[in-house]
């Protein structure tokens, strides 16, 4: 059995993780999300760092989903 998070069943708008990912802009182009390092690139994709893991990824939706399966 799998422990559900609060955040599974409400808007993801209201996620704490969702909100800093939507400050992610070309003049904030990173942000730090608890070990992970969130960095927009010069091309716009978004790289994902922290020990052991360095993935791009081409949307904050996609972000967003990267890291909600990371913490599960």
């Amino acid at each position: 059995m799998e422990q559900a998070s609060w955040f599974d069943f409400v808007e993801k708008e209201r996620d704490p993780v969702y909100e800093e990912l939507q400050n992610l802009t070309k003049e904030n182009p990173s942000i730090r999300i608890a070990s992970y390092i969130i960095t927009m690139n010069p091309f716009a994709l978004i790289e994902i760092e922290s020990d052991g893991i360095h993935d791009c990824v081409s949307d904050i939706e996609s972000c967003y989903t990267y890291l909600c399966n990371l913490s599960k």
